[in-house]
């Protein structure tokens, strides 16, 4: 039992009992007479159709004064600009279309912003709705501190439709709530997730904008923008709602896909393991990171196997009785102090699903990533 206990356990009470008892300050607000930065607002969009004209109505009615919106149809084969069209009449919406797709989010987001003025950028997926307010909650750290570069929205999930997509929301819960509220108390953010976040124009263009050679390129461009050794924050009243996967075939596809590029982007930017000039982030955040969600998955599965070789059936059945135990009681920890922190308790009610979470959702997403991992260090290619 040593291996969960000092893996699993430390890292899930230390992180609850700072969240929960070590935080004062709360998020930071515009007054009324603070000056609103201009911003510009990007969606790129490929074949969504189903979703657009919700994503464009949530945008364009948030009562944020100085912004304008950039929706880039990146070659469509569906009625994606059609629907576009409809807010055409909006002076802030500016609709682009691409006849033939740029194969990229990246590169749709980088022409989008060819046609931007903003002094701050958002980046909101074609398939998410932002609450009323929103974008005034996800710049206020960047109005408010000159060292905050980019601000990760608090992305939850609106399709909960079936059994997958409610366990999603609840996991969604879990990593938002504590992983984001965790890696923002050290800047130490590592995902600005594309469903939701801001940056800060002149970062973003220094650094290149958004690279094309990784698929994930929202982990690629956070990495790029902690380098630049400043403020990276989350700000939880800033809630999205976005789609997730409702089939099991589709969520194994994002989950490869989100796994394979995470290798991508650790072997582009080994440079800042355990680099003293990246601070906190580069020695502490990143090997933690690469320690828990690698090396850690690898040690629980050759834990498992030993001890299938090493023990009886009888042993073996009480062992999983007393494994089920000690990880049910981290996740009931884990998803009541994310229902103590959040700002919106509607993906409480799925806390009865831990259960499930402990004998199904998690074994099961530990063998995709296995799966994703050697893929990727086979060299394999993973379709977008």
């Amino acid at each position: 039992m040593l291996i969960p206990l000092v893996l699993d356990a430390s890292q899930t009470f230390i992180k609850g009992f700072v969240l929960l008892f070590g935080q004062t300050s709360s998020p930071p607000t515009l007054n009324l007479h603070e000056r609103r930065p201009k911003v510009s607002i990007i969606i790129p969009a490929h074949n969504e159709g189903e979703y657009i004209e919700n994503t464009l109505a949530s945008v364009l009615e948030d009562p944020y004064p100085n912004k304008e919106v950039i929706l880039v149809d990146d070659g469509s084969t569906d009625d994606t600009y059609v629907k576009a069209m409809i807010y055409s009449n909006r002076s802030e919406l500016k609709v682009i279309r691409r006849e033939k797709a740029s194969g990229t989010k990246a590169r749709a987001v980088n022409y989008g912003f060819v046609f931007t003025k903003g002094d701050v950028v958002i980046v909101i997926d074609g398939d998410t709705l932002i609450e009323r307010g929103a974008i005034e909650k996800i710049i206020a750290p960047l109005s408010k501190d000159a060292d905050v570069v980019a601000v990760s929205g608090n992305v939850r999930v609106v399709n909960k439709v079936n059994l997958l997509t409610k366990l999603q929301a609840y996991e969604y819960l879990c990593s938002m709530e504590l992983g984001r509220r965790w890696q923002s108390l050290f800047s130490g953010i590592l995902v600005i997730p594309g469903a939701f976040g801001a940056f800060r124009r002149e970062v973003f263009e220094s650094l290149g904008r958004m690279h094309p050679d990784t698929i994930t390129e929202d982990f690629d461009l956070t990495i790029m923008m902690q380098k630049v050794r400043k403020r990276l924050v989350f700000s939880p009243e800033a809630v999205a709602w976005t789609h997730a996967p409702e089939s099991w075939k589709g969520w194994v596809r994002q989950r490869i896909r989100w796994a394979v590029g995470q290798i991508q982007v650790y072997r582009k930017h080994l440079n800042i393991l355990f680099r003293r000039r990246f601070g906190l982030f580069g020695s502490f955040i990143v090997p933690n990171s690469i320690f828990m969600d690698i090396v850690a998955l690898i040690l629980r599965f050759s834990w498992g196997l030993t001890l299938f070789v090493l023990y009886s059936a009888e042993i073996l059945a009480r062992l999983a009785i007393i494994i089920f135990a000690f990880y049910l009681l981290l996740e009931l920890s884990t998803v009541l102090m994310a229902a103590a922190l959040t700002p919106r308790k509607e993906d409480v009610k799925y806390t009865v699903l831990a259960p499930i979470m402990v004998l199904f959702y998690r074994p099961f997403y530990s063998i995709v990533r296995l799966w994703a991992y050697l893929k990727a260090f086979l060299g394999k290619k993973v379709r977008w």
